[in-house]
């Protein structure tokens, strides 16, 4: 008689090669996916960013067109605006302006920007001392407009004082209280 042998435990060298093919396979898995999730995350971000760009695009339009004045209406703005201005009370500016501390300095120029309310005064002075008694003179007289800020000085060329010295331009400017007019 013959002895037979019987295995009762499975040859382990194909499990061994089947493993290693799953974490082979697994990590060429991984090394595709990863990129691809950082991608569409990129991508999400990129667009939730073009959307908020375009929502406030769509929003300065909207707000620009709301100040725009369509072609049609501009007689009309126009005529508003002239009337707003013809309703101003304009004493109080020209008292601040014609004040008898400011009769040392020449006014050469007075400018109101009706749409920003700021209102624009060039003075000549014989010297530059002048420009704080000015200053002092215009916040004095002007107690409902506004304090007057001195912007810059010009050297003004054609015209010279008594004293033969060439005199300075000064240019003031004021918000003027749109409450008091």
């Amino acid at each position: 008689m013959r002895s037979v042998q019987i295995e009762f435990v499975e040859n382990e060298t194909w499990k061994l090669v089947w493993t290693a093919a799953a974490v082979v396979l697994l990590a060429i898995t991984l090394s595709l996916v990863v990129p691809i999730w950082q991608t569409h995350r990129k991508r999400v971000a990129l667009d939730q960013e073009l959307a908020s760009f375009q929502a406030l695009q769509l929003q300065e339009l909207a707000e620009r067109k709301k100040t725009a004045n369509p072609l049609g209406h501009v007689r009309a703005a126009s005529e508003a605006a002239a009337v707003r201005l013809l309703q101003r009370d304009w004493n109080q500016l020209y008292d601040t302006i014609e004040a008898p501390a400011l009769a040392d300095a020449r006014l050469l120029q007075l400018s109101f920007d009706s749409a920003t309310g700021d209102a624009t005064l060039e003075y000549e002075l014989d010297k530059l001392e002048q420009a704080a008694h000015v200053s002092n003179a215009l916040d004095a007289a002007s107690r409902q407009i506004g304090l007057w800020r001195l912007e810059r000085f010009e050297r003004a060329e054609q015209t010279r004082s008594m004293s033969g010295a060439a005199t300075v331009k000064g240019y003031w400017r004021s918000r003027v209280d749109q409450t008091a007019w």
